[in-house]
């Protein structure tokens, strides 16, 4: 069979350091080319993992190709999108896919749900099955309360010229778009949240971006939109968290840790030592490099078959949204 040809827009690390080895494990898929604004940066890539590079050039002149992965800013992404939008190519971007929901639902509606994808991987890890199956099977009753907090004391950017650093800092430099998104789109993910209201949010700001967001959500769920789930959230590059998720239901609290190799736990979280382990009823991924494989898999298997993926943009739209309403209301308490 002709293998599924990809090109790459972007040569930062989440290229080098995942999607290119995760792409060239893939049976029937080709990396075809790489692309990046810096010319050498693009080629030394390119050389080490023998894939060519391309010149400068338009969005629209880059060569013909089955997917396109956008692993660029998300600033940076429209133009690419607007561009390949008259087409056939698949185009997936890594996360976030917008920081503003108003942009997020443009983009989103020039394309059918199958070709256009964002890549939340956290929904492939073990622990996601497991949690997103009880939840939804209630073995433990009725979901009543989350608690994610993650993050640690970091800068959060300055380690190296990354796009975190930027002389016009904006909501995609800050931990609630760069690193918070991620729990966001997962409490949403595991709900299956149909809306949300903010009750709270405090940000602490450096400048302009955000440092430590915490905030408390009423997440509205279930087919009639009756129900209703409490989020309590903190995501940090100021100080150190738990780096965990705990889930409250009716009859019993269960717990994990945000990683992709974490055992889901039954008890108390303050008493780890005596909660009992869960075995992951359906396996998923326990490595990052698996979680994009996974990603990557699923996205190409919709594509094929033209029918919306797991991680298709319009499915991460109330991420974007909650992420834009935390902005909103915390800068507005911060003011």
């Amino acid at each position: 069979m002709k293998p599924v040809t990809v090109g790459i827009v972007g040569a930062g690390d989440i290229a080098r350091k995942v999607h290119l080895p995760v792409l060239q494990s893939m049976g029937g898929v080709q990396v075809a080319w790489i692309y990046d604004r810096s010319e050498a940066r693009a080629r030394q890539l390119g050389a080490a993992y023998a894939v060519r590079a391309l010149p400068t050039c338009a969005p629209a002149d880059l060569p013909p190709t089955d997917v396109i992965l956008l692993a660029i800013p998300v600033e940076a992404r429209a133009a690419y999108l607007d561009a390949l939008a008259s087409g056939e190519t698949g185009v997936l971007c890594e996360k976030p896919f917008a920081t503003v929901s108003s942009e997020h639902r443009r983009l989103s509606e020039l394309y059918p749900a199958h070709r256009l994808g964002c890549g939340y991987m956290r929904r492939f890890y073990d622990s996601t099955r497991t949690l997103r199956q009880l939840i939804a099977e209630e073995w433990f009753g009725r979901l009543m309360r989350i608690r994610i907090a993650e993050g640690n004391r970091s800068r959060g950017s300055g380690g190296d010229s990354s796009f975190l650093d930027t002389a016009q800092p904006s909501m995609s430099s800050g931990v609630l778009t760069d690193l918070g998104s991620h729990s966001i789109d997962l409490a949403l993910h595991l709900t299956q949240g149909r809306d949300f209201r903010v009750r709270a949010c405090e940000l602490v700001l450096d400048g302009r971006v955000d440092r430590r967001a915490s905030a408390s959500v009423d997440l509205v769920t279930g087919a009639d939109g009756a129900a209703v789930v409490e989020l309590e959230y903190c995501v940090s590059w100021l100080d150190p968290q738990p780096n965990r998720l705990e889930l409250e239901f009716e009859r019993a609290t269960v717990f994990c840790g945000i990683g992709p190799a974490s055992d889901v736990f039954v008890g108390d979280p303050r008493r780890p030592a005596q909660a009992f382990r869960m075995v992951a009823p359906v396996r998923a991924a326990s490595t990052a490099n698996q979680a994009f494989y996974l990603e990557w898999r699923n996205f190409l298997d919709g594509l094929a078959a033209r029918e919306e993926s797991l991680i298709s943009a319009r499915s991460a739209f109330l991420t974007t949204a909650l992420v834009e309403a935390l902005h909103d209301r915390g800068r507005t308490t911060h003011a």
